[in-house]
């Protein structure tokens, strides 16, 4: 938790590429005065988040990118929601959040008991105490930083999967939590792949002044 009457973060799942064994690529959960906003579905996050939380109290789902390790748990959310309301279980639609282009957005676009929220470079949404700003990365296919700040002021910032560069540490600048992308050793080309290795997340993490630092 980020200090008294903050936000709680849950880190649901961080691996990248595939899961450790019983555990999960990129999931977070967000909450806050009986808001959760549950940010990437990666392999495995659909059960383990059901550790924390009812998997039919989850009414906001944020996709940041739609590889497979950030949204592959995807559709299993999407059905719960449609069962839960076809048996009147839950009368609230589950609100997705992504790109907008990409297969899983069609079939956010067109999955009952589900509305779409389509990401787009300088989308701004409010959910209930927080405030969600987002950044384009460098990463192959479109995909997008996470800025989450509450009504107290304190703030989130989720790389995703990115390589380093000016923009993101500027939209990174300030956060009390930086989850920050990680996926090679310091001196490996990450950059390449839109990633970052261990030295550029750690350059980040200096430059934009975090005062917490996960690297994912």
């Amino acid at each position: 938790e980020l200090g008294d009457e903050a936000m709680k973060i849950t880190v649901v799942g961080l691996w990248n590429s595939f899961p450790k064994n019983n555990e999960a690529t990129s999931g977070y959960l967000l909450e806050k005065d009986g808001v959760t906003v549950l940010i990437d579905t990666g392999s495995g996050i659909a059960a383990h988040v059901q550790d924390y939380i009812n998997i039919h109290d989850i009414h906001h789902i944020i996709l940041t990118h739609y590889h497979h390790d950030h949204a592959a748990d995807l559709e299993a959310f999407m059905l719960a929601r449609r069962l839960a309301g076809r048996f009147n279980h839950r009368n609230q639609h589950l609100n997705l959040y992504g790109p907008e282009n990409g297969e899983p957005a069609k079939l956010m676009k067109r999955a009952k008991y589900s509305k779409f929220h389509a990401i787009k470079k300088h989308s701004k949404f409010e959910i209930g105490p927080f405030k969600f700003d987002f950044h384009r990365n460098t990463h192959p296919g479109e995909t997008y930083a996470v800025r989450a700040v509450d009504d107290l002021g304190s703030t989130l910032v989720y790389t995703s999967d990115s390589s380093y560069n000016a923009g993101l540490l500027r939209f990174a600048f300030g956060a009390d939590l930086l989850l920050a992308d990680c996926s090679f050793y310091e001196g490996f080309d990450a950059r390449s792949e839109g990633h970052m290795n261990a030295g550029e997340a750690g350059l980040l993490a200096s430059r934009a002044d975090a005062g917490m630092v996960i690297n994912i």
